[in-house]
């Protein structure tokens, strides 16, 4: 009698093929869902808990000046000059200790291109006094036509080929 020979199955390779491909679409998907941590380091000199150290003299820490946040709001009544929450008074008139005046008119009405340069000389007696400073704030209302919010930023950034404040910003026109 004939032996019957058993086949011998061959073992079927195991299609990995879906579970690559399931892989490959989760990988973008991970990557985009990382987040991306930012350090921030704040300087801080904590206070010494020793009760010896207290003995040592220490010189005052300077503090920086205060930021000028000076401003040029540009409205269909003039120019109004802002600093500090403070307005430049009519006719740039400055005070020695800095700008301190409030004034509730403009510092230049109905402001035309012929005061042009009694502008830029404002300009000039603010950045005398503070030389430091390099940045303003240019606000205009939305009625205001473009080229004279262009003309106010450039008569900002320089006067007689020297630099005023050559970082001129756009803000909304809100105070």
């Amino acid at each position: 009698m004939p032996r019957k020979h058993r086949e011998i199955e061959a073992v079927e390779e195991i299609n990995i093929m879906p579970l690559m491909n399931i892989i490959m679409l989760l990988i973008p998907f991970l990557i985009m869902s990382t987040e991306f941590v930012k350090i921030g380091v704040i300087n801080v000199s904590a206070p010494s808990t020793c009760a010896s150290c207290g003995d040592k003299k220490t010189e005052p820490t300077i503090r920086p000046p205060a930021p000028l946040n000076l401003t040029l709001n540009l409205t269909s009544q003039g120019v109004t000059l802002l600093t500090r929450g403070a307005r430049i008074p009519q006719g740039c008139d400055l005070t020695p200790k800095g700008i301190t005046a409030h004034s509730e008119t403009p510092t230049f009405p109905d402001y035309r291109h012929q005061q042009a340069s009694a502008l830029r000389a404002c300009l000039a007696k603010i950045k005398a006094l503070f030389p430091q400073e390099d940045k303003i704030i240019v606000m205009a209302d939305p009625s205001i036509p473009y080229h004279k919010i262009i003309e106010l930023m450039d008569i900002s950034r320089e006067a007689n080929n020297k630099p005023l404040f050559p970082l001129v910003m756009l803000s909304a026109g809100l105070l």
